[in-house]
């Protein structure tokens, strides 16, 4: 809609002056005459026809507006990629010409510069340190992403990152910046105008027309309302345009969804706890994602919800929440707590503020990056941050970059309990924690069970955990029982990857202590440890996103470089990460099929038809439709994500594939597709050093080592008798 009214507001601008009922520029009665007769908006001081006039008006407005947006965005997008991905890039300056009074730049320019140059120098001194500093936080902010990570990890060149990866992950807050520049660009040229600085008799121009109506205003109110409401509507119109950049549901055609139900006269129904009736979520192509989903939590009720990925039940959840996102439009189906209704909008707001405690699927997402543990959990929160295992006085000032995975997800739950809520909904409470830290969460949530004024929801692929703590267990989707059995020893090859005495230092804490460790061709080594132990960090100081202080890391006889800027494409297309979280894996302006192809064509030199040919069968090995390629994140589980990661990883075909948490996302069903997977995959030669807390995960395992406090120990020797055991100095 608002893109339909600038279309319109733009066609009358550019073309307003074919339009025109008189020559704008000749006299066709007295001055300032009120609307009337041939003159439905009057006449100006000099008896010119004020309609004809704001029609022949805006043209040039309008180019010179968009040049001075054009060149203030430009400039603020190119300065903020270099200062937020460099760290680097005159941030004093910025600041600098933030301080200085805006109005005092402008007729500084306007007096010593054309009237059009004026306004485009006024804007990129007044609009470029804006956008500068937006697009480098948010720059700063995606450099940290999996997706970022990478295209670094197959040796894309930072120009190529920042255009590819960055910049499209930021378009629509660039889109929306742009928007603001050129509302002040055109108020910029007005005001010059009024001031004298402008267009120049007898020009139709909207300011000009402010500057010489204004002395008759009381005569004929219409020359200066007339020129003043077509700039207002020009600056609404493109405001409210880039406002609306970012995707928005779209409301399915009538007929596609099932009728919404309907409810009780009366509003109030006798079923007490939390429900949720007859729930349907299409997307914006009206494709059901969710068909007719009703469940009931009692009171005191601790009730699953299980499936394998991508079957619904985080939508699901979403849709009884009211938080649905992305394209998703629910189009039936009714909330009730207590009985009442929950109505959409402000009152499911309401409701939630009120009532409801959330962790999110993707809990790190939802901390605020600038925020330490401390402000976003309160006293309170950190209490409750104790009971989950973590020390508060050593994390209230911790930031939550400095977290590891199942740390801000422990971070994330205390704050969703803090308060004792009356609703407790939890999507994978325990992805990424190790068992002592799984044992802390079904404590807190069996002390909510049978408490008439609790109740909770569950969603998790853990079915031992759901069974443990659950009174009742709600399949969504089909659930394919899988049984993951131990597989037989194997012998291994030659070594693919060696870590002589590594040592690695972050935030002034040595994270690892001359670690020594050799994964084998064809073996899957995995690392097991509590959360925050440095497991991530190993395998990323491997990979070389996480440059290591000392130590060597080979293949054969070749010692990789610590940093991955200064490997080659052989280096980097041999040893692959798989990060730990799938929220952030995949960028999310792109398709699934674009990130699996990237790899074949920067590390494979594939075409770009060979490369797409092989998207299908990529997926198909991960255990996903061919489909999938055309989606993009938004519109993929976690699950379904992570599979994606995993197929863009392989995509390289890596010597060795460095896997962070790979069925943390992943119901068991497609976390044994993944494993068999990878089982096959070492038949043929791979290596996988795997970092995870999965049991079904260290069964598949030829060794079991254990991290803590920097080293490397044996955790199961059982698992030995086929690999080497680690050189532990």
């Amino acid at each position: 809609m608002t893109r339909a009214a600038l279309l319109c507001v733009l066609l009358v601008v550019v073309g307003g002056a074919l339009w025109t009922p008189h020559d704008p520029t000749a006299a066709i009665g007295p001055a300032w005459s009120p609307p009337g007769g041939d003159a439905l908006l009057g006449t100006d001081a000099l008896g010119r026809d004020v309609l004809s006039r704001v029609l022949a008006g805006g043209a040039d407005l309008l180019l010179i507006a968009l040049l001075a947006a054009a060149c203030a965005s430009a400039v603020g997008l190119a300065w903020g990629l270099v200062a937020g991905w460099t760290g680097r890039g005159g941030a004093l300056l910025a600041d600098v010409l933030m301080a200085v009074p805006f109005l005092v730049l402008a007729l500084l320019f306007a007096v010593t510069l054309p009237g059009w140059a004026a306004v485009v120098a006024g804007t990129v001194c007044g609009g470029a340190p804006l956008t500068a500093r937006l697009v480098g936080d948010l720059t700063r902010r995606t450099r940290a992403t999996g997706y970022v990570e990478a295209a670094l990890g197959r040796g894309e060149r930072t120009a190529s990152v920042l255009c590819r990866e960055v910049l499209p992950s930021i378009a629509r807050y660039a889109v929306a910046d742009a928007a603001l520049r050129f509302v002040v660009a055109l108020q910029l040229a007005s005001a010059l105008a009024v001031l004298g600085f402008g267009a120049r008799p007898p020009a139709p121009d909207w300011g000009l027309m402010l500057r010489e109506n204004l002395p008759g205003a009381a005569l004929n109110p219409a020359g200066v309302l007339g020129p003043a409401a077509a700039l207002t509507a020009l600056s609404l119109a493109v405001a409210l345009a880039g406002h609306g950049a970012a995707p928005r549901p779209r409301t399915p055609r009538p007929g596609t969804p099932r009728p919404a139900a309907s409810e009780d006269p009366t509003g109030v129904t006798t079923a007490r706890g939390l429900s949720v009736d007859g729930l349907s979520v299409v997307d914006g192509r009206g494709r059901v994602l969710l068909d007719d989903f009703s469940a009931l939590v009692a009171p005191g009720e601790v009730v699953g919800l299980a499936g394998p990925s991508g079957a619904g039940k985080t939508t699901a959840v979403r849709g009884l929440l009211d938080t649905l996102d992305g394209d998703a439009v629910k189009v039936a189906g009714t909330t009730r707590w207590q009985g009442s209704p929950v109505r959409p909008g402000r009152a499911a707001h309401r409701w939630r503020r009120e009532h409801v405690g959330v962790l999110d699927q993707d809990p790190a997402g939802t901390l605020d990056p600038r925020h330490t543990v401390g402000r976003a959990l309160g006293p309170a929160g950190l209490a409750v941050l104790a009971e989950l295992g973590l020390d508060p006085a050593g994390f209230r000032d911790r930031l939550p970059r400095t977290l590891s995975g199942g740390q801000a997800r422990r971070v994330a739950l205390a704050r969703a309990l803090t308060g004792a809520p009356a609703v407790l909904v939890l999507d994978e409470p325990t992805a990424g924690l190790h068992p002592e830290a799984v044992d802390l969460v079904a404590r807190v949530v069996l002390a909510r069970r049978g408490d008439p004024s609790r109740v909770t929801l569950l969603v998790s692929h853990d079915e031992v955990f759901l069974a443990r703590v659950a009174d009742r267990v709600l399949a969504v989707g089909v659930v394919a029982a899988t049984h993951v059995e131990a597989l037989e020893p194997r012998p291994s090859g030659p070594t693919a990857l060696a870590v002589d005495r590594l040592t690695v230092r972050r935030g002034g804490r040595t994270v690892l202590r001359d670690l020594t460790l050799d994964v084998a061709a064809g073996e899957v080594v995995a690392v097991v440890g509590e959360s925050g132990s440095g497991k991530s960090t190993l395998l990323r100081a491997l990979a070389g996103l996480v440059p290591a202080d000392t130590g060597e890391v080979r293949r054969g006889r070749v010692v990789l470089p610590r940093a991955v800027a200064d490997r080659d494409r052989a280096a980097l297309r041999a040893v692959q990460l798989l990060a730990q979280d799938p929220a952030d894996a995949l960028n999310p302006a792109h398709t699934a099929g674009t990130a699996i192809t990237r790899p074949l064509r920067v590390l494979g030199d594939a075409t770009r038809e060979a490369a797409r040919s092989r998207v299908p069968d990529l997926l198909a090995g991960v255990g996903l439709a061919a489909d999938t390629a055309h989606r993009r994140p938004g519109r993929l589980s976690g699950g379904q994500r992570q599979r994606v990661a995993l197929a863009r990883a392989l995509a390289a075909e890596p010597a060795v594939l460095l896997a962070d948490e790979p069925t943390a996302a992943l119901d068991r069903a497609t976390a044994a597709t993944v494993l068999d997977l990878l089982d096959d995959l070492r038949d043929r030669g791979l290596a996988v050093l795997v970092a995870t807390h999965d049991p079904a995960v260290a069964a598949r395992a030829d060794r079991v080592l254990r991290l803590s406090a920097g080293r490397l120990t044996t955790d199961h020797p059982a698992h030995h008798a086929n690999g080497a055991s680690p050189r532990v100095p």
